[in-house]
């Protein structure tokens, strides 16, 4: 008999794959093996979205297995990784663990996720979100970037009802910026309801857009999802915003790049995605194996299809090592374009000249470090190491990073510039302190 477990196993799935072994041996009978197959390509035939395309993948698993295809695997988690190659050929959601028949008897008498707190009288009540508050819910980081660029790393999207507090701070730490980078490089994908959530932060309010449609055969019409009327943490609409992906950003990480193509509202940078436009459920068998199916497939009213097999393609495609410091480049070069006020200028201008030189360093030997080596009031410049170190007060001192032409920054810090006049090849003869709110200070050499 075969029975299913929906939403309650996504998340757990890594534990009971890991645990498999711990409950006894990965080995499994020919027997086992057979019942496996077929339970495996009677859940495809039941659940994937398309009844036509799953009685075909399920016809066609039957028949290679018939044919002897997985004779050659009596170890469960090979079994699994076979199935998978062959599967996800035909849908990039398709994966096949091995859990272990144990594991698989475990987890099927346990309770479903909605009907209490799971914990017995005098039993400290279980919190079915905590694994993912561990991980605060996706939300690696939150920065502020030199150029005054708002910066998100979200590895997941969490499910909005446990997360929305988490999502709206992000939010909310990012809303002075000039412009947003979403970084979805490391996301492998997570709950559509965030993704509609964080789209809409960036649409008009009022609800009036159509990010997608799902279409599944549990829905007799397609499932849309607009975006939302109201959003708890306010609407940019007109904020340059900037998503970063990479080879394995995946399934709803790949979501929320191509509804924000869609609506030419993001400019995406780095690599094409994985390509798993499907959403569905994990599934189990009583013979030990879990299977994720796609039991439903999103529609962008845009597109008219979704990046199934194909990946999402962004506009300006890079390693995705480089996607971050090609995004800034570009954010830096549109935000001077939008002619900003002297101070917002300086800012972006300090801030792409520091992108430039940490992808570029400047190469001064110690003869020409030494033409600046000396006190200027206050301030003193000594020659350590290769480094050119500043000192105030006989304070500790600290390396200068050098930009070119005179001109020194502290390491990553674009908030200051020291720029010294020389005349001709010898000494510098001050040293004017640039301060980001535009004052100088002028510092003559006085050694």
């Amino acid at each position: 008999m075969i029975r299913t477990i929906l939403r309650v196993l996504v998340s757990g799935l890594v534990v009971m794959g890991a645990s498999a072994s711990a409950w006894g041996q990965t080995r499994i009978t020919e027997s086992a093996r057979d019942t496996a197959i077929a339970d495996i390509a009677q859940i495809i035939e039941d659940e994937f979205f398309d009844a036509e395309r799953a009685a075909e993948i399920a016809g066609s698993l039957r028949s290679a297995h018939a044919e002897g295809a997985f004779d050659a695997f009596g170890d469960g988690e090979a079994l699994a990784t076979a199935l998978t190659t062959r599967l996800a050929e035909e849908d990039r959601h398709f994966g096949v663990n091995f859990v272990g028949a144990e594991a698989a008897a475990a987890a099927m008498q346990r309770p479903r996720r909605g009907g209490g707190s799971g914990a017995g009288p005098g039993e400290r009540p279980v919190d079915p979100w905590l694994p993912l508050r561990r991980q605060n819910f996706g939300f690696a980081s939150v920065e502020i970037l030199p150029g005054n660029i708002g910066y998100i790393d979200l590895r997941q999207f969490a499910p909005i009802e446990p997360a929305e507090s988490t999502a709206h701070a992000a939010l909310d730490f990012v809303a002075g910026t000039d412009a947003v980078i979403f970084d979805v490089r490391q996301n492998g994908g997570g709950a559509p309801s965030m993704v509609q959530y964080l789209v809409s932060h960036f649409l008009e309010p009022g609800g009036r857009t159509l990010i997608n449609t799902f279409v599944s055969r549990d829905y007799e019409y397609p499932n849309q999802m607009w975006s939302l009327p109201s959003h708890p943490a306010g609407n940019r609409p007109d904020v340059p915003l900037y998503v970063l992906t990479s080879a394995r950003t995946g399934s709803a990480g790949e979501a929320f790049p191509y509804h924000l193509q869609a609506l030419e509202r993001a400019t995406l940078i780095g690599e094409t995605t994985y390509g798993a436009g499907n959403p569905g459920g994990t599934f189990l068998s009583d013979a030990g194996f879990s299977i994720f199916v796609s039991t439903g497939s999103a529609r962008n009213p845009v597109t008219g299809t979704n990046w199934e097999g194909t990946g999402v393609v962004p506009h300006i495609e890079t390693d995705a090592e480089a996607a971050l410091d090609t995004a800034l480049r570009h954010a830096y070069a549109a935000l001077l374009e939008t002619d900003p006020d002297d101070g917002a200028r300086r800012t972006l201008e300090w801030a792409l000249e520091g992108l430039t030189a940490n992808a570029a360093p400047v190469s001064l030997n110690e003869a020409e470090l030494a033409r600046y080596a000396g006190a200027y009031g206050i301030r003193s410049f000594s020659v350590e190491d290769g480094q050119l170190i500043y000192s105030r007060d006989g304070r500790p001192g600290a390396a200068l990073q050098p930009l070119g032409d005179h001109r020194f920054r502290l390491d990553g810090d674009d908030n200051a510039r020291f720029v010294f006049v020389v005349d001709g090849s010898g000494p510098a003869d001050r040293m004017d302190l640039h301060l980001g709110d535009g004052r100088v200070l002028g510092n003559a050499r006085t050694d």
